[in-house]
C-alpha cells in the first residue's frame, strides 16, 4: 500500500524537479537574450563598416565587386549564426529537460489496496 509519507515524498520531488527546471529555464532565456545583445552590436557595427567600404568605390564596377563580397560575408555569417544559436537552444533544452528527464524515465508504480 502507498503511504501518505510515499506520496508526499514524490511530491516534493516533482516541485524541485520543476524549480530546478524552471531556473535552467530563465539562465537559459537570460544567455540567449545576451546572445542577441551581442549580435546586434555585432550587426551594426558590420553595417557601419559596410557603408564606408561602399562609399569608398571608385566607379560603378567596384561598387559591384563590393557588394558582391558583403553579399557573400553576410550570407556566410548568417549560417554560422543560425548555427551558433541553434546550438545554444539545443544546450538550453537539453538544460531544461535535465532534472525532468528521471522523473519520466522511471515508470510509475502503484500499488493496490490487498
Amino acid at each position: 500500500m502507498t503511504s501518505y509519507s510515499d506520496i508526499s515524498a514524490w511530491g516534493q520531488e516533482s516541485i524541485e524537479s520543476i524549480v530546478k527546471a524552471n531556473t535552467a529555464a530563465v539562465k537559459g532565456f537570460e544567455t540567449l537574450a545576451k546572445h542577441f545583445v551581442e549580435l546586434t552590436g555585432k550587426t551594426y557595427e558590420n553595417s557601419v563598416e559596410a557603408g564606408k567600404k561602399l562609399a569608398g568605390a571608385k566607379n560603378v564596377s567596384d561598387l559591384f565587386q563590393i557588394q558582391t563580397k558583403l553579399a557573400q560575408d553576410s550570407f556566410t555569417a548568417f549560417v554560422e549564426e543560425g548555427k551558433s544559436v541553434s546550438e545554444l537552444a539545443t544546450e538550453i533544452f537539453t538544460d531544461v529537460t535535465a532534472p525532468l528527464t528521471p522523473k519520466f524515465a522511471k515508470p510509475a508504480t502503484v500499488k493496490k489496496a490487498a
